[in-house]
C-alpha cells in the first residue's frame, strides 16, 4: 500500500509500505478523511521524533473498519470509526490509576516498533480496537468526527485543567482550532466572561460564534492592558494558553492575567530550551498561581462523550474546517496550507 512516509528532516513523501498486520485485539481501518496539523508540519521540517522516521505520519483520521482481530467484540467490518490520534497503552497497570495517557507505548512517534505507523496511509492498524476506536453515529459527518481526537479533545482537556467554577471568567490566549475549542469548552463548563485573544479576523469572528464575550487583537496593544480593560481591571479566574510565539511571553502574560489561586493551563507545544518568567508575577514566590502543561485525554469513552455533545447539538466543530481536498494526491496541498500562514486557514481536510 501507499503511505506518506517521513524520511528525515525536510524529507517526506509517498512510498510503498507494507499493509499493517493486525493482532487479535486490533482492527484494520481504511481512512475516509484525514486532517493536517501544525504538528505534522513541524515533524516533517525537523524529524523531531526520531522514532517516526521510516513510517507513515499523521494522527487525525476517521475511517471504515475492514478487518478485526478475533478478540475484538465491539466492532465489525463496515463500521465508521474515529481512529485514535495518539498511542495510549490501556493495558498498563498505571491505567488503573487514571494515568493511561502518559504511557504512549503505541504512539508511532514515540515507539520504535516499525509496525506502529501514522494515519496518512491507505490502511491503518488500530491497536487494541475495543479500547481505542470510537463508533461514529450516523447523524455525525466525517468532518465533525475528524475534529474530535485532537482539536476538540485537546481544547476540552485544557479547559478541564483550568479548574474554574460555574460563573467564573476566563481568558483564551490564541484562537486557532484548539483555542476555539477551548472557547466552546469554556461555555460548556459554565464560564461567564470569556475573553479570546488572537489577531486573525476570521478566527476572532468564530470565537464570538463559539461564545466569547470579548475579543482582543494582540496586534493592537499589550494583551494584559486590553484584557484588563475588558474586565474592568479584574484578573480572570483561569487562563488557557493555546498560542505559539515566544513561550516566556505567553506564560508571563497568562500569569499576569490570572487571579491569585487561579490556574493557567497550557496546550501549546514550545520547542525553546529556556523559559524566563519575571518573579513578580508570583509576588516573588509568595502567591499561589498554578501553571500546568496539558497532555490530551484519549480513549473510546472520552471520544464518545464528545460525540454525544455533537450529536445532541451542544457543540459543532465543523466550522473549524476551512479547506477540503479530494484524494490522497492532495495531501501535500493540505500540508502546504498549514505551512502557508494564510490567515484564512484553520483546518484543511482531505477526503479519501
Amino acid at each position: 500500500m501507499r503511505g506518506y512516509v517521513l524520511h528525515g528532516p525536510g524529507e517526506a513523501g509517498w512510498a510503498d509500505v507494507p499493509v499493517p498486520m493486525i493482532g487479535v485485539d486490533d482492527a484494520l481501518v481504511r481512512p475516509t478523511a484525514v486532517a493536517t496539523c501544525t504538528t505534522d508540519v513541524h515533524l516533517v521540517a525537523t524529524a523531531g521524533f526520531p522514532a517516526a522516521i521510516g513510517k507513515p505520519i499523521g494522527h487525525e483520521a476517521v475511517g471504515v473498519v475492514e478487518e478485526v482481530g478475533e478478540n475484538v467484540t465491539d466492532f465489525r467490518p463496515g463500521d465508521r470509526v474515529i481512529i485514535p490520534a495518539g498511542g495510549t497503552d490501556w493495558r498498563t497497570p498505571q491505567a488503573q490509576r487514571g494515568e493511561a495517557k502518559y504511557y504512549q507505548n503505541n504512539n508511532p512517534y514515540f515507539s520504535d516498533d516499525p509496525s506502529k505507523g501514522g494515519v496518512f496511509a491507505e490502511r491503518v492498524r488500530a491497536i487494541d480496537a475495543d479500547m481505542t476506536m470510537t463508533p461514529i453515529p450516523d447523524s455525525i459527518s466525517d468532518e465533525q468526527a475528524l475534529m474530535v481526537p485532537d482539536m476538540v479533545a485537546t481544547g476540552l482537556t485544557g479547559v478541564e485543567r483550568m479548574e474554574f467554577e460555574l460563573g467564573d471568567s476566563v481568558a483564551i490566549l490564541g484562537v486557532g482550532p484548539v483555542g476555539l475549542m477551548g472557547v466552546a469548552g469554556a461555555v460548556l463548563r459554565g464560564a461567564s466572561r470569556i475573553v479570546a485573544v488572537g489577531s486573525r479576523p476570521k478566527t476572532l469572528e468564530l470565537a464570538r460564534r463559539y461564545g466569547a464575550t470579548d475579543v482582543v487583537d494582540y496586534k493592537k496593544g499589550p494583551v494584559v492592558e486590553q484584557v484588563l480593560a475588558a474586565t474592568g481591571g479584574a484578573p480572570v479566574d483561569a487562563v488557557l494558553v493555546a498560542s505559539g510565539g515566544k513561550v516566556s511571553d505567553q506564560f508571563t502574560t497568562a500569569l499576569r492575567l490570572v487571579k491569585p489561586g487561579g490556574h493557567v493551563a497550557n496546550v501549546s507545544l514550545f520547542f525553546e530550551e529556556n523559559v524566563t518568567i519575571p518573579m513578580d508575577v508570583w509576588d516573588f514566590g509568595g502567591t499561589e498561581r498554578f501553571l500546568t502543561g496539558v497532555f490530551v485525554k484519549e480513549g473510546r469513552e472520552f471520544y464518545a462523550r464528545i460525540l454525544r455533545l455533537i450529536e445532541y447539538g451542544r457543540l459543532d466543530p465543523s466550522p473549524l474546517v476551512t479547506h477540503t481536498f479530494d484524494g490522497w494526491s492532495r495531501l501535500d496541498d493540505a500540508l502546504d496550507l498549514m505551512r502557508s500562514r494564510d490567515e484564512n486557514v484553520i483546518k484543511p481536510v482531505v477526503h479519501v
